[in-house]
This record gives structure tokens, C-alpha cells and sequence, in this order.
């Protein structure tokens, strides 16, 4: 090929082939050729747009405003993203032609539809939003993993409230509470909510460790500190929680010889290992629980009162269940949850089951609905789980009268609450459970006012 000899032909592929639709106008406006593309991207046949003037389209709006037309009125070079009358948005540039003398003889422009781009960068934007709320969302259940839904209701809502306000803090909190009312649970969401949450979590039953061991599991030891004593010696739950949170449970369970130890760890911040000379500081937070009445203990000079007054700073007493009973019918479903998915099963109780079950006493508290509901779910063969069925002599008493006490009115509101309530968790607006349900949002937002504002 002849560059010189063939630039005519050369310059027609060019202009055939470029990506780009290219418009060029002498210095009058008149159109002298346009890419085949025009009439996608324009809506003007190809044949007819030859020859018109740029200055008279621009009047009529087909080119609003005109690249071509501002460069030849300013003889300068323009870009600018424009929309045409048939939704295609596109980038142009144009550029003034000059002869050798510096006079303007025409002007060139390159339009290029990026509509499929501008499309793109929504969706991409869209998707990044979306990720966006996904991870916020993500964060969220994550931290309410220690918060079961069955505690955001009734006297509990207390207990939540002052949990919030001390779980960033350092200081030392007491449960206390009934055995089985979930003292650990609580425990850990005051470790998990706070900033030790990515150190241990240790947790300790005073009364269950032997006297003999408990100051060095609690201390630690050194080695040759007794006989039997492991080599290099042991770390003892303290330094084991490092910077995390060391759970006491049973506190009042504690021999007073260790209850003198565990008041100068406290007042010291810092701890020797049984059989060694070294103070260790204490980097792990206190969290103590128990289940019986100390300042009774103190009068029976059964527990320290100067160490009851060092882990009293901050005292959260729990409910038993039979004082948050509306809190029943929620744990049933928690709890059943959890053992299904815990033994891979797909098991439920009937209405007629969950009402009796929220109408026991439950002296065991948690533990012993918990207890019941999983002996009951490996114990039954059929998913649906009701009173003959899960009929057991060692499983308590059941007289179903008590379900036939109530009205159908009663019996249909205790479940459609229930029912409502655990839905507008997952749909938390009248419009969302509204759709989910079925129902209007006027009806939606009735029943939210109803079963979910009045707790």
C-alpha cells in the first residue's frame, strides 16, 4: 500500500470502521459526511442527514445542543455527555478544522454511545450498595448472635438496658439470679458486645472445681509448686483469658480462703502463681455469678463483705421465667431451632403443645425448658410433635384442660401473636410483613400496634 497513492481509500475504511461515529461540517454548518451509526444513535436516516445544515438541526432540537455547531461558532475544541431523543447517551468531542493560513474551513467530531457503560456503572453502583447492606446486615445478626430474640421483651428489656451501658466498660459485674434463668448467656453477651470480644471467654464453676485445686486452675502454678505439678508449670484460668473475660460462676460457691485471694487479685490487679515469686498483672475483666443470696452469706459470715462490696459495682438480677412468661412462647421457637439444627432434624410443636408449654411453671427455669424440649425432640419419631405423641411417664404432667380453659379468642391471639411478633423481626415495617403476609398495610400495621409496640 501507497500512503499517498491510496490515502483516499485509506480514509474511506477509516471512516467506515471507526468505533466512534464521526460527524464532519464545512465552516457553514452544512453536514459534508456522518458515520452509518448516525441513525441509531440519532434517529436520522443516513441518506437524509447528508447535506442539512448543522445549525438548522440544532433549531429543530435533533442535536440539542450541537458539538459541531459550538465548535464552529467558538473555533474552539468542545466535550461534553449528551442525551439523545432516543435515550442514548453519548460522550463527543469535537475539534476545528484550520487551513494552513489559520482559517476555520470546517470542524470534526467523534461520538461514542456509552449508554451500555452508564448502564454498567448503575448496576455496578447498585451492587455495591447492595454488598453494602449486605455486610451491615451480616454485622448486625452477628452481634445480635448473642442476643437471642426471646430476651427483647417484658422485664428483660431492664436487664438489656444496663447490660448495653457496662459491656464497654471495664468494670466487674454480678449476676445474679435463680439456677437455669441464663446467667451464662447474659454473660457472654456483655463479653461479645464489648471490646474483649475477639479475646477468650472464660468460664469457670467455682463449685464444681475441688478445694484442693481450685486456687491453682484460678492462679496457675509453678512447676515442682506441689507434687504431681506438670513441668514448666501451668497457666491458671487468669492469664488464660488474657485480655478477654473470666466468668465466675457460682461465686458464692468459693471457700473463704480463696475469697481473701481473689479480694487482692481484685483491689491488686495483679496475681502470683501457686509456688512462685512473680506478680503476673491481671489484663482479663470479671464477670461473677451466683444464685444464692449473699448478703444473707455475709450475715452468716459465709461470704467476705469487703469482697461482695468489690464485685457489687455493677449488679444485674435476672427474672425467672415465671416473671417473664410472655418470653415463653418465644423461647419455645428459639429453642427448637437450635436442637433441630443442632441433630440436622425438622421438628415442631402444635399450637395446641406451645400453649401448654407457656402455661407451665417451669421452676428450672431456661435449663428446664431447654432440658425438655431437646429430650422431646430426640425422643419422638414424627416432625409434628403433640401431646400424644411426645406422652412420656418422666416427662411433667399434662393436663390438657388447661389449654381447654381458654377461649378460642384467647387461644387464636396468644398464637397469632407470637406468630406476628417473630415475623416483624425478619420484615420490620408495615409495608414489608404486610407483603409477606398477605395482608394490607393498614391490617399489618393494626396487628403491629397491637402484639409488637404494646411489649
Amino acid at each position: 500500500m501507497n500512503l499517498k497513492r491510496d490515502a483516499s481509500i485509506l480514509f474511506k475504511h477509516i471512516l467506515e470502521h471507526s468505533f466512534d461515529e464521526i460527524f464532519i461540517a464545512d465552516s457553514l454548518g452544512n453536514i459534508l459526511y456522518t458515520s452509518k451509526s448516525t441513525e441509531k444513535m440519532f434517529g436520522l436516516p443516513f441518506g437524509e442527514i447528508i447535506h442539512q445544515n448543522i445549525f438548522h438541526l440544532e433549531k429543530e432540537g435533533v442535536f440539542s445542543p450541537s458539538v459541531t455547531a459550538n465548535v464552529l461558532r467558538n473555533k474552539k475544541e468542545e466535550t461534553l455527555i449528551q442525551e439523545t431523543m432516543y435515550n442514548r447517551k453519548l460522550i463527543i468531542s469535537g475539534y476545528p478544522i484550520f487551513d494552513e493560513k489559520g482559517v476555520l474551513i470546517g470542524a470534526l467530531s467523534f461520538s461514542r454511545d456509552i449508554t451500555e457503560f452508564e448502564y454498567l456503572k448503575k448496576e455496578n453502583e447498585q451492587v455495591a450498595k447492595a454488598m453494602q447492606l449486605y455486610q451491615e446486615e451480616i454485622a448486625t445478626l452477628k452481634s445480635q448472635a448473642a442476643q437471642p430474640f426471646y430476651l427483647k421483651s417484658g422485664k428483660m428489656e431492664k436487664v438489656l438496658d444496663i447490660v448495653s451501658k457496662v459491656a464497654g466498660l471495664g468494670v466487674t459485674v454480678l449476676l445474679e439470679g435463680e439456677s437455669g434463668v441464663g446467667k451464662n448467656r447474659i454473660a457472654q453477651m456483655i463479653h461479645q458486645i464489648s471490646l474483649r470480644k475477639n479475646h477468650p471467654f472464660i468460664e469457670v464453676n467455682c463449685g464444681a472445681i475441688p478445694e484442693s485445686l481450685i486456687e491453682s486452675e484460678l492462679f496457675g502454678y509453678e512447676e515442682g509448686a506441689f507434687t504431681g505439678a506438670r513441668k514448666g508449670g501451668k497457666k491458671g484460668y487468669f492469664e488464660t483469658a488474657m485480655e478477654g473475660t473470666l466468668f465466675l460462676d457460682e461465686i458464692g460457691e468459693l471457700p473463704m480462703n480463696l475469697q481473701v485471694k481473689l479480694l487482692s487479685v481484685l483491689q491488686n490487679q495483679s496475681f502470683m502463681r501457686v509456688g512462685g515469686s512473680k506478680r503476673i498483672e491481671m489484663k482479663c475483666r470479671i464477670i461473677c455469678a451466683t444464685n444464692q443470696n449473699l448478703e444473707e452469706m455475709i450475715k452468716h459470715k459465709q461470704f467476705r463483705e469487703d469482697l461482695y462490696y468489690r464485685i457489687n459495682v455493677v449488679k444485674i438480677v435476672i427474672p425467672p421465667l415465671r416473671e417473664r412468661r410472655e418470653e415463653i412462647i418465644s423461647l419455645i421457637f428459639e429453642i427448637t431451632e437450635e436442637m433441630n439444627t443442632k441433630y440436622g432434624m425438622n421438628k415442631h410443636f402444635t399450637p395446641a403443645m406451645i400453649a401448654w408449654l407457656s402455661q407451665q411453671e417451669w421452676p428450672g427455669n431456661v435449663r428446664e425448658l431447654r432440658n425438655f424440649i431437646e429430650k422431646t425432640i430426640v425422643t419422638t419419631s414424627e416432625n409434628e410433635i403433640d401431646f400424644q405423641i411426645s406422652d412420656d411417664p418422666t416427662n411433667k404432667e399434662r393436663p390438657k384442660e388447661s389449654v381447654e380453659e381458654m377461649t378460642l379468642q384467647e387461644y387464636m391471639e396468644m398464637i397469632e401473636k407470637e406468630f406476628i411478633t417473630r415475623m416483624y423481626q425478619k420484615y420490620p415495617s408495615s409495608i414489608k410483613l404486610g407483603e409477606k403476609l398477605g395482608i394490607s398495610q393498614s391490617t399489618a400495621n393494626r396487628k403491629i400496634q397491637k402484639y409488637v409496640e404494646e411489649r
